[in-house]
């Protein structure tokens, strides 16, 4: 009797563990992920795109007000090659996102992100600031669940034992002042 209650105890729990991300660790992979042409992600235009292209550059993470902070360098140019040298307008910048998130597919989105200006203002600055603020969330996508199940994966491969992730489901992010507080729901078979 006192087994079947145990068993039926754990079968009702709810397993679930909490994995805190810090700031350095999440730029680091993003970096590796998204930025990769020579640390760039590239918005438009390629790296031999000499008179249109557009990247970001220099992420970095914090948090502010409980939102998850991100402030970059914006570096582009709209011209045309007249006769090799580029007529029209260009500019690098900083800039600042400040955003909520929220996990869709086991992916990180950044929800309802607003983007500032945190340099000059500049005619081609708020045009670029309107063109980010529409894309940005579209840009940023982390894939946190693949990422999570690898880390837990390696985890457990000096053991002497199997250890298969076969259920790892996001349930919340809470922005920390210096990291992600991650609440996940997960099933690990170990043989």
């Amino acid at each position: 009797m006192k087994f079947a209650a145990l068993l039926f105890l754990a079968t009702c729990t709810a397993w679930a563990i909490e994995i805190e991300i810090r700031f350095p660790l999440l730029e680091k992979q993003l970096a590796q992920q998204l930025f990769t042409q020579d640390g760039k992600r590239y918005v438009k235009g390629t790296p031999k795109s000499k008179c249109n292209f557009a990247y970001l550059a220099e992420p970095h993470f914090a948090s502010r007000d409980g939102q998850l902070l991100i402030q970059a360098k914006f570096t582009g140019k709209s011209s045309m090659d007249i006769l090799g040298k580029c007529i029209g307008f260009g500019d690098s910048f900083d800039f600042e996102i400040l955003s909520d998130l929220s996990t869709k597919d086991g992916t990180l989105l950044l929800a309802k992100p607003t983007v500032k200006i945190s340099s000059r203002d500049t005619y081609y600055s708020r045009q670029v600031l309107k063109a980010l603020q529409t894309s940005i969330g579209d840009a940023i996508r982390y894939p946190i669940r693949e990422e999570m199940r690898k880390l837990l994966a390696a985890g457990s491969a000096a053991s002497p034992y199997k250890v298969t992730i076969s259920k790892l489901e996001i349930r919340s992010i809470h922005i920390l002042p210096d990291a992600l507080l991650v609440d996940v729901d997960t099933r690990f078979l170990v043989e």
